[in-house]
């Protein structure tokens, strides 16, 4: 019996091993990098993989990363020229691709299986600008392998070399494990005269990297160049440029786009009006004035309707052991008057249809009618593009030109690999898209038009913006939230009033000026008309409608106190008498009542490779530095 459990455990063993080795992984990861005067390094790779045709299908897949940090942590590119790459000793074909930040290097044929076995592959390349450039020494800094390996890797190993032999390193450090990672759990030496510097590391898992430091005397490189000093400045600063230049010319755009398009003509100067001009209803005042309709618009009609004596309002409260509520209700009293503008009528026509209602959800289908009846009315009365034109199409240009301007910025200003060929698909996609809008808008429907932009445009320019945030200094967040706010502005300045708008408007604010100001000016008016009850009544749907009800009120409290004025148009409360109240009121109710009380139915790389903080005195870490990427099978 023991035999046999022991038989079966050799067995189980000997699967296992069989197992882990038939696994396919990095044998050997041997790395040479001889640092050259000028700056730039020369890397030697030489990988043995063990290929089971699992990933290791044609060959194998190298990645570097485009970017990295400097000194300042600012995002840099990095260019890579390949020497030369080998298979086995013999020179071996590849092709490169970039994406998600990486260059990634394809070595081998797509047309020819790589068959199972054991490979060395050499990849032999030049990298400039890799030193770092400090007070009292310089410093390479390199990730030798990258962290991003979806294969174990058994042995790595790193020789450093200076430009001459009698070059000497001052401190040497390397990091081991996941990207971020402070340990040192591999080993480093230098030899005899510290000319060499050697690295070690075994048993890394998936995803575990070696990274190495070394620092050396200044002058055993040569120093960096006027260039180099000029683009370490500029990417220092380059996010700040390019925003500033980009804030810059949006406001610069902006301020001559409203000088063009949205600038007012200039005002006269205002005479009060006694009466309405054009003899105008109050919903067509308010109409005009406010540039379309909205719900006190709305209720100066209802009143209105009310004082011509179609209908009287009446309030009543009803209380509970904890609440108040008042209750509104509308009596028809006359079905044929004939002083009622269009629109009243049509405000009036379903209301007409009953005797009473409660201002409520259970009059919905009357509530709902008489509003959609009335706005029709009153648009179809005027045009008001005739007075007032919002520039629309020039409001949506706007945001298409930050859009472009931003994505300008964002490439110009952006190097992390975050930015790929999506960027330039909405850059010329957005263009297009100006060109057509600024074209054809004006023979579009509206609604197909905010689904285009807002799936197309403003969805992914939003989600872009936001997770670029991740990336900004809280100087570039401020400046583009003002770029924002100079466009929510520059929006609502943008409307302009016609020629005849603006005449209309003049007199408009005459009238809206004797209303805010009748028993206060009275004496310095040339034939005011008298301050009566009736005068109230007339103008009190006017001042609703142009938002001076309050003041109109006040004016008349007194004078309707002392004419015990009892009015045939409401019943109640004496509200009516500080009209802001009554109308909000009312107005809540009836807005309410219009709301149909039925329910409605209803694994990727960052591309970008660490930081250039001094990694040789031991405040780096395993990711860090030039270099870097990973690979694996294709």
């Amino acid at each position: 019996m023991k035999k046999q459990i022991k038989n079966i455990l050799g067995l189980l063993l000997t699967l296992c091993f069989a197992y882990t080795n038939a696994q396919e992984r990095i044998l050997n990861f041997d790395t040479k990098i001889k640092v050259e005067q000028s700056g730039i390094i020369k890397v030697l790779e030489n990988i043995t993989i063990k290929a089971e045709r699992v990933q290791f299908l044609h060959g194998l897949l190298r990645t570097l990363p485009l970017t990295r940090k400097d000194n300042y942590g600012n995002n840099i590119n990095v260019g890579y020229t390949i020497d030369y790459i080998k298979k086995d000793g013999i020179e071996e074909k590849y092709f490169t691709k970039e994406s998600d930040g990486n260059w990634k290097i394809y070595i081998g044929n797509k047309d020819i299986d790589l068959a199972t076995g054991i490979y060395v592959y050499q990849i032999a390349y030049s990298v400039p600008y890799q030193i770092g450039y400090f007070d009292d020494y310089d410093e390479i800094y390199w990730n030798v392998t990258g962290n991003e390996w979806q294969i174990p890797i058994n042995k790595v190993s790193c020789e450093l070399l200076l430009p001459k032999d009698s070059d000497a390193f001052l401190n040497i450090h390397s990091y081991t494990g996941y990207k971020g990672a402070k340990a040192s759990e591999g080993s480093e030496k230098l030899n005899d005269h510290k000319t060499r510097a050697y690295f070690y590391a075994n048993n890394l898992k998936s995803n575990q990297g070696l990274t190495v430091a070394a620092s050396f005397p200044k002058g055993v490189v040569s120093p960096a160049s006027a260039l180099q000093k000029t683009a370490s400045i500029y990417s220092k600063i380059k996010g700040t440029l390019w925003l500033t230049l980009f804030a810059i010319g949006m406001f610069i755009f902006y301020f001559l786009q409203w000088q063009k398009n949205g600038k007012d003509p200039k005002k006269k100067t205002i005479i009060a009006q006694f009466r309405p001009p054009f003899n105008w209803s109050p919903a067509i005042v308010g109409y005009v004035y406010n540039k379309g309709v909205n719900d006190k618009v709305y209720m100066a009609s209802m009143v209105n309707t009310a004082i011509k004596g179609a209908i009287k309002l009446t309030s009543t409260v009803e209380k509970s052991l904890f609440t108040t509520k008042k209750l509104y209700e509308i009596v028809v009293l006359n079905t044929e008057v004939p002083h009622l503008s269009e629109e009243e009528k049509a405000l009036f026509k379903p209301i007409a249809k009953k005797k009473k209602l409660l201002v409520s959800r259970t009059y919905y289908d009357v509530f709902a009618k008489a509003y959609t009846g009335w706005i029709t009315s009153v648009t179809n009365q005027i045009n008001i593009n005739s007075y007032y034109t919002s520039n629309t199409r020039k409001k949506i240009i706007g945001f298409l030109v930050l859009v472009n301007m931003g994505l300008f910025f964002v490439l110009l200003s952006n190097s992390s690999g975050y930015i790929n060929y999506g960027f330039f698909i909405m850059l010329i996609g957005s263009s297009a898209t100006t060109y057509w809008l600024s074209k054809k808008i004006e023979k579009i429907g509206m609604q197909i038009l905010r689904a285009v932009l807002c799936f197309f445009v403003v969805i992914p320019t939003i989600f872009t913006y936001f997770a670029s945030l991740f990336f900004k200094s809280w100087i570039e967040i401020a400046v583009q939230g003002f770029i924002f706010i100079a466009y929510i502005i520059y929006c609502i300045n943008l409307g302009k009033y016609t020629i005849k708008g603006s005449e209309a408007i003049e007199k408009l604010e005459g009238f809206k000026l004797y209303l805010e100001t009748a028993e206060k000016n009275k004496m310095n008016m040339l034939n005011p008309p008298e301050l009566t009850p009736e005068l109230f009544e007339e103008l009190l749907p006017y001042a609703i409608a142009l938002n001076v009800d309050v003041v109109w009120g006040k004016q008349f409290e007194t004078l309707l106190e002392t004419a015990k004025y009892n009015p045939e148009w409401y019943s109640g409360d004496d509200s009516y008498k500080t009209p802001e109240r009554f109308i909000s009121n009312l107005g809540d109710a009836v807005g309410a009542s219009r709301v149909d009380p039925t329910p409605s139915r209803s694994s990727s790389s960052d591309g970008s490779s660490g930081s250039w903080n001094s990694g040789s005195s031991g405040g780096g870490s395993s990711g860090g530095g030039g270099g870097g990427g990973g690979g694996g099978g294709w």
